[in-house]
């Protein structure tokens, strides 16, 4: 039963409905008999042009709209002219084929349009369905493009990155065989880390975590110590919380090469995390030396970072970098809370 009425609409309904009353006005004034006896008939020969039509394109999908237009209105109007034919002769005993014959070609015709604008319309919003399919399609292309490019630029810092580590700890091996160790663990645990990323559209904000550490503590190390860091997690925020990988360690690189390595005077690091309004807000900030000309490499990452964000989260992701007074800055990330 619901399956029969698949393509019923109250807009199919209202159709027949208000057309039905127009031509039982017309047939009554031109023959007389009574406006209800009219409307009966017009009603009757209107439901059932429309069960026939939507009975046949619920049941035949694949037929072309004029096919079920045609038998679909072929077949209402041989039904519907029985159904005349016994209010009329419920209504006067007997029935004259040259008064119901001019009737039966108004009602056909009129039958035809009725039916090619509720298909028409429907073949319109079928349209429409299929055009939003499309760019939902395309959407998520364009999402799956961006990861890709972040992944890419991610897959050329990690080998820059750990090669010099790996020099730090054949350099340590003779210099300082304990902190040697603990960097090999701590690069361990990155690539670790990093590889199950790969693999994940999505990720706990205390994986992310760990692997912001894991790197931190590595670039601790190959620092001298001249960096210190810190990341802060609220207390209305849920380690077990959901976030795209590869978000933040692009601005947590740029915080490291960008702002801290090139001062003398190294300085201190700070992730943070936050709810503020159901938006989720991701706080990476520096007392380095702030935007510079070796600043300017940091463009293609965070650019990347901006519309991988607005793909992600349709428009509603924000990348802001504000510039800190006392030196530094600060790179704000706003998600929504899932």
């Amino acid at each position: 039963m619901i399956k029969a009425y698949r393509y019923l609409e109250p807009v199919h309904v209202s159709i027949v409905i208000v057309v039905g009353f127009i031509i039982a006005y017309v047939t009554e004034t031109l023959l007389g008999g009574g406006y209800l006896f009219h409307l009966l008939i017009s009603l009757g020969y209107g439901a059932i042009f429309l069960f026939f039509n939507i009975t046949l394109k619920n049941h035949f999908p694949e037929w072309p709209l004029q096919k079920v237009i045609f038998l679909g209105t072929l077949l209402g109007v041989i039904f519907g002219t029985l159904n005349m034919l016994v209010w009329i002769y419920f209504k006067r005993g007997i029935w004259r084929l040259e008064l119901v014959t001019p009737f039966i070609i108004a009602t056909t015709a009129i039958a035809f349009f009725v039916a090619y604008m509720i298909f028409n319309r429907e073949r319109a919003l079928r349209a429409e369905s299929e055009l939003k399919d499309i760019q939902l399609r395309q959407t998520e292309q364009e999402k799956a493009l961006i990861n890709s490019q972040l992944r890419n630029l991610q897959g050329q810092m990690e080998p820059h990155f750990l090669f010099n580590t790996l020099a730090n700890i054949q350099i340590l091996i003779d210099t300082d065989k304990d902190k040697a160790k603990k960097l090999l663990v701590k690069i361990t645990d990155l690539l670790r880390a990093s590889l199950k990323q790969q693999r994940k559209d999505k990720i706990t904000l205390s994986e992310e975590i760990k692997l912001l550490d894991s790197y931190l503590a590595i670039q601790q190390i190959r620092l001298s110590e001249r960096m210190e860091y810190s990341i802060v997690l609220d207390d209305n925020v849920s380690p077990q919380a959901f976030i795209p990988p590869f978000l933040i360690q692009p601005a947590v690189e740029n915080a490291v090469v960008h702002g801290i390595e090139p001062s003398v005077k190294g300085g201190h690091i700070q992730i943070k995390f936050s709810i503020v309004d159901n938006q989720l807000f991701i706080e990476v900030s520096d007392n380095g030396i702030g935007f510079n000309e070796a600043s300017k490499g940091n463009g293609l990452s965070m650019k990347n970072v901006r519309e991988r964000l607005n793909a992600l989260f349709d428009g509603n992701g924000k990348l802001e970098l504000i510039m800190q007074e006392g030196g530094g800055f600060i790179t704000r990330m706003v998600i929504p809370c899932a």
